[in-house]
């Protein structure tokens, strides 16, 4: 991280893309582990069931600053099998676009300013690149982890209430 500050600082080159603000920021700062802001936004404005929107809804302020326990657990997220495959495929592809996107030069990599993890989407990823794109990446993110996420939580919807 330091090496990337330094070399922003100096106006050279960033010599890393990973690092620990593009981690934070990148990964975990859209909603926490498993990229679950994307997934409390679903539950509370698409799915059918009162009992996810309304964990939808109520874990939506936590969601926002990445705060994911009342998602993890209220859904259930944990001991979940029909969850497992897109709460690790979510964060596996998105950090891989992210990474390439970077990489390209598409979007700048972290200056190596440490962003406090609980700042929200856009603002993060705007703070920690020092530019808009970085903002706009998160918000390119939500969308892809929604794709990723949408048909397991279609898939719980639609089971009958005698399952869950």
């Amino acid at each position: 991280m330091l090496d990337n500050l330094e070399a922003y600082q100096a106006g050279k080159h960033l010599p890393h893309i990973i690092s620990k603000s593009f981690m934070e920021t990148f990964t975990v700062g859209l909603g926490g582990s498993g990229m679950t802001l994307a997934v409390v936004i679903i539950m509370a404005f698409i799915l059918k069931k009162k009992m996810y929107k309304d964990v939808g809804r109520l874990a939506l302020g936590a969601g926002l600053f990445n705060v994911n326990e009342p998602v993890i657990f209220g859904l259930p997220i944990v001991l979940n099998a029909t969850i497992l495959i897109p709460w690790v495929l979510a964060p596996i592809v998105v950090t891989a676009f992210n990474y390439i996107v970077m990489a390209v030069g598409i979007v700048p990599a972290p200056t190596g300013v440490a962003v406090p993890w609980t700042v929200p989407v856009f603002f993060s990823g705007m703070l920690a690149t020092n530019s808009i794109l970085g903002g706009v990446l998160q918000l390119v993110d939500m969308v892809i982890v929604g794709f990723i996420w949408y048909p397991f939580l279609r898939m719980l919807d639609k089971q009958p209430d005698s399952v869950l």
